[in-house]
């Protein structure tokens, strides 16, 4: 028995070596290369991720991302890549984590682990009230004819086409395409999450408004590989701590709460009135 318990042992040992390198991988690998690769959208979408005058990027993203290098004292490196691509160049080790406005999904947690949520935006319906036909008044705008402008392949996307069965659910390319498409009035309205549509009524008091309750809500985290439980562990420590402290709360304030950031913003990038790809 002594003989069979031993054997045991020895491959649960095996076993044990064979788990830990994967267990402990990603976060040994960032403070041994002295770097964190960080994935982010190369799109630019303030005041999540954008840049000053000097190119420099810059945004509430940005600086979650830094801070969370400084922690670890090791240098950020940002590898920007299209929104789409940033699940793929993860699973690819191209990144060590996604820090990039990521909502958090069922679907994607197949592949990724994600921390505890950092952010959290509320998606409302933002209408043109210069060309509501007459079916959609009174707060009814799921009818025949209404078109609604959502980011293509987004979360936004999925969750209108669910919400609203007989208005025509427009799919666009980008930001910019969205908020020209209710500029030129080639839709009657867009989804968009907080704080777009206090930018757009700011802008434009008599003519965009809020049509309806926040239709959903969602939470944004960082996303890492699935065999990356310590350093996933360390994350949400930090993101813990730093609700605590109030440093969470205090940049949250400064980049969603005012406009202060505006002016550090280079000449051709400008506050977009609309979704950010989720």
């Amino acid at each position: 028995m002594k003989v069979i318990f031993g054997g045991i042992m020895g491959i649960l040992a095996w076993v044990a070596v064979l788990i830990l390198p994967a267990y402990a991988g990603t976060m040994d690998d960032v403070i041994n290369r002295g770097s964190l690769r960080i994935g982010i959208a190369q799109e630019s979408f303030m005041p999540w991720i954008g840049r000053d005058p000097s190119g420099a990027l810059l945004g509430y993203e940005i600086d979650v991302a830094t801070d969370l290098a400084r922690v670890l004292s090791v240098e950020p490196k940002f590898v920007e890549v299209p929104y789409a691509e940033l699940q793929t160049r993860l699973s690819n080790g191209d990144v060590d984590v996604i820090v990039s406005g990521y909502t958090v999904t069922a679907n994607r947690a197949r592949s990724a682990l994600f921390s505890k949520p950092y952010g959290n935006a509320e998606f409302w319906l933002v209408v043109d009230t210069k060309t509501l036909p007459d079916s959609a008044k009174d707060g009814n705008y799921d009818v025949e004819g209404y078109k609604v402008g959502v980011m293509a392949g987004t979360v936004s996307e999925e969750l209108a086409r669910g919400m609203f069965l007989k208005s025509t659910i427009v799919p666009l390319q980008d930001d910019t395409a969205v908020r020209d498409a209710l500029d030129k009035a080639e839709v009657n309205a867009v989804v968009a999450p907080t704080p777009y549509p206090t930018y757009m009524m700011l802008r434009h008091p008599d003519r965009f408004a809020i049509g309806s309750d926040a239709l959903f809500s969602t939470a944004q985290a960082i996303a890492v590989r699935p065999d990356s439980l310590r350093f996933i562990n360390f994350i949400d420590a930090w993101i813990t701590e730093n609700e605590m402290n109030g440093r969470k709360q205090q940049a949250q304030d400064y980049w969603f709460g005012s406009l202060d950031w505006e002016s550090r913003l280079s000449g051709d990038v400008a506050v977009t009135d609309e979704a950010k790809p989720q």
